[in-house]
């Protein structure tokens, strides 16, 4: 199998986990608060976890620095957890995902300001259009009342969250081995929301079915998403996997139809499709450029 291909089936896992996860984390908090709901499935995003990390061990080293940012990011962590629990609880899983793949622009201005990387007139045009698109979803009842904009705030919280992961993550990237990062800032997750009252009694009325649910949205949201675009840049360019990652709400929105019967409004979807398109106006001069190399490196 060539690096391309195993490149395309790791981009299109990573699409289909970042478009599925939704779906079983809104069936957990039909009956789960969400405190419970972020520890259940932390605890399942940290056994799944386990066996790349055990591999890994080897390949990092300790110092302070590693220490406080593996806090912060458990701390960004759940934050974006507890953003994505209240975004569900208000809106559509398709509507919270659309508005949350802005990710991949707040991480490149983040890296702009803290790592000091170059950052092109493309990414604040981009932000322009994401702006005009997130008006555009709210066109049918357009209200500067904070209720009104309430999913949307908590869906970019989410987004902004796991952006400042990713950014403090890449400073450390060449000390300790990502998947050891991430099971150590799962840890340290699980125990401080275990010193609250009520993640305690919430795990412990859990029912089997439940477990199972917050299982799925562990499997295919910090597990097999985030996995497999890992891997996938190491066969892919950027821009490829991005652009492939961003037909995921694609993926949320078909089997948000299936489960619970519900659609996005025709606003919504314009407005989501606008965002996509400031998005993707970051990463196709990038897709240009490799596919006119590609055809030199043919030619030659």
């Amino acid at each position: 199998m060539s690096d391309q291909i195993k490149g395309l089936c790791f981009a299109l896992l990573a699409m289909m986990g970042g478009g599925l996860y939704a779906i079983p984390y809104r069936l957990s908090l039909d009956t789960v608060a969400p405190l419970p709901v972020i520890w259940g499935v932390f605890l399942w995003a940290f056994l799944f976890s386990i066996p790349g990390a055990w591999f890994a061990r080897h390949q990092n080293k300790f110092s302070w620095k590693i220490a406080g940012i593996t806090l912060a990011t458990s701390l960004a962590g759940l934050l974006g957890n507890y953003a994505i629990c209240q975004a569900l609880s208000q809106a559509s899983p398709t509507l919270m995902v659309l508005v949350s793949r802005i990710e991949i622009i707040f991480a490149m201005l983040l890296s702009w300001m803290f790592l000091k990387e170059l950052v092109s007139i493309r990414i604040w045009m981009a932000v322009i259009v994401i702006v005009g698109g997130i008006i555009m979803m709210k066109m049918d009842s357009l209200s500067f009342e904070l209720k009104v904009w309430s999913s949307f705030l908590w869906a970019v919280t989410a987004a902004f969250s796991f952006a400042s992961m990713q950014v403090m993550a890449k400073s450390i990237i060449h000390e300790i081995n990502p998947q050891v990062l991430n099971v150590s800032r799962l840890a340290v997750a699980l125990v401080m929301l275990w010193s609250l009252t009520e993640v305690r009694s919430g795990v412990a009325d859990l029912q089997s079915g439940e477990w199972k649910w917050l299982a799925l949205a562990a499997f295919c949201g910090p597990f097999i998403g985030r996995v497999s675009y890992t891997y996938a840049l190491r066969y892919l360019t950027v821009s490829k996997a991005v652009i492939i990652g961003s037909f995921s709400p694609a993926t949320t929105l078909l089997f948000e139809f299936l489960v619970f019967g519900t659609l996005i409004s025709s606003y919504e979807a314009l407005g989501g499709t606008i965002m996509l398109t400031g998005i993707l106006l970051v990463f196709l001069p990038g897709l240009r450029r490799n596919v006119s190399s590609s055809t030199i490196n043919v030619v030659k």
